[in-house]
């Protein structure tokens, strides 16, 4: 297997990969995007609302703030155990972090109540962005509120999912058949990605810095009137791409999907092994 790193940023991952099965890869994806845990607020408790938001509303932006989940993963138990005591109005420690949000409109003016105007139980669970909209109130506006946080999976809500974007696309492969080609460099108008131009201001070649940037749309073969242009792919090799909503770094994110994983088909082994299937 190769793996290159193509791009990387402290909420952003790009990845070349070859030499590996599209269903290993996309099980990779899957995990990530569904079956690794964070920390999300859950159930909120409104003490008063007189803000122009109904409770729902508020409620609904709150559960969408990404938390500092890092430290939760090993502080906290797991969704299974927890889900049930939220739905009894029982918030255990071990289980949920308390917020409390107290705010009250200005005698002039408004006041934009902020998710860092959040404040919590535990001082490693907090907004990873401290600049998130809540509401706003006016004068005579007033909110107060307990909200719960506790660890969930993509799978039961987005919210819980530690990246915002979990996509692959195959590799690219651009050929240019220069016997058929006129060089009427349409194909090159065309491309919205820049990945085709011109060599010495007539012969169309292919920029090998930007060809990863190719999305198959295909209008380069569409408008080539000698169909000198042929757009396929690498058999094999893929480009994974994560945008991470800041709730667990990427390291933690990719080992905690792949331990997942490997948890899976041991359990998958195991279950074989009781019946008889493998010896």
């Amino acid at each position: 297997m190769k793996i290159e790193v193509l791009e990387k940023t402290p909420l952003s991952l790009k990845l070349y990969i070859e030499g590996i099965s599209l269903h290993v890869l996309n099980s990779i994806r899957r995990a990530i995007l569904a079956e690794t845990s964070t920390m999300a607020i859950d159930y909120v408790i409104f003490i008063e609302n007189s803000s122009a938001f109904y409770d729902e509303y508020v409620a609904h932006r709150l559960a969408l703030i990404p938390l500092r989940s890092d430290d939760s993963l090993l502080r906290y138990k797991p969704p299974e155990e927890c889900a049930e005591a939220g739905e009894k109005h029982l918030f255990p420690a071990d289980c949920f972090a308390k917020f409390e949000l107290v705010a009250e409109g200005p005698e002039e003016g408004e006041l934009t109540v902020y998710s860092r105007d959040l404040v919590s139980t535990d001082p490693y669970v907090t907004p990873v962005y401290s600049d998130i909209p809540i509401v706003k109130l006016i004068r005579g506006q007033r909110i107060k509120l307990e909200a719960y946080a506790r660890l969930g999976r993509g799978k039961e809500h987005i919210k819980w999912s530690p990246v915002s974007v979990a996509a692959h696309k195959y590799v690219p492969v651009i050929t240019v058949n220069y016997e058929n080609c006129s060089n009427c460099l349409k194909c090159v108008d065309a491309c919205p990605k820049g990945v085709l131009k011109t060599f010495n201001e007539s012969r169309v070649v292919v920029d090998e810095n930007r060809v990863l940037d190719c999305h198959f749309c295909r209008l380069c073969e569409n408008v080539c009137p000698s169909r000198a242009v042929k757009v396929s792919y690498k058999e094999g090799a893929y480009i994974l791409k994560l945008e991470f909503t800041g709730a667990l770094s990427p390291r933690n994110t990719l080992i905690t999907a792949s331990e997942i994983l490997i948890k899976k088909l041991e359990e998958f082994e195991l279950k074989l092994r009781e019946l008889g299937v493998l010896e």
